[in-house]
């Protein structure tokens, strides 16, 4: 009986504490911010309006069938890049919630691998402006990872803030991006 109950105990302690990495709060980048303070003399600015997913509402990816990988808060990842859009807009001077020019975007597809030698973040987003003009960007991060399941699952949640930072920049330095803005 001993036996029963300490594997019953056993399975609710792992079922129970199970563990889960949060990704960080975004931070804003220098690189962006110049990129973006650039086009802020060009008298621009713009409204950042809703980021969809297709539907998928995804706010975590599994990690090694071990963990979840997810955004502070369960906001989705869709979510998480439009307030890291809007983050990187306001520093820079860019931002207007009043403005007649709003962009939305749908995140098409994120993925994130942890395979040794080939651990990436990996997304593909179309920006749309309320003026007409749209971007597709597809970006990939790539990162060291590690044979054990733990540490490549940490890996993976450090990684995210630079993984969304470069794709950030790829949005900010493709040389459409301004037209979204006018």
């Amino acid at each position: 009986m001993n036996k029963l109950k300490a594997s019953a105990v056993l399975c609710v302690t792992l079922f129970a504490t199970g563990c889960a990495n949060k990704v960080h709060t975004y931070a804003t980048s220098t690189e962006n911010t110049i990129a973006l303070r650039g086009l802020a003399k060009q008298s621009v600015e713009a409204n950042i309006g809703e980021f969809t997913d297709s539907g998928k509402n995804e706010s975590k990816i599994m990690c090694r069938l071990s963990s979840p990988v997810g955004t502070p808060e369960g906001k989705t990842f869709a979510t998480y890049i439009r307030d890291s859009i809007v983050s990187e807009m306001v520093v820079a001077d860019l931002y207007d919630d009043e403005s007649q020019t709003v962009i939305t975007a749908n995140l098409n597809d994120i993925y994130g691998s942890t395979v040794i030698g080939n651990a990436y973040w990996e997304f593909d987003i179309s920006l749309s402006s309320s003026n007409g003009n749209t971007l597709d960007v597809k970006t990939r991060y790539d990162y060291e990872s590690s044979y054990l399941a733990t540490s490549a699952c940490s890996e993976m949640q450090r990684s995210f803030v630079p993984a969304v930072q470069k794709l950030n920049t790829t949005i900010f330095s493709d040389p459409n991006f301004p037209a979204l803005l006018k």
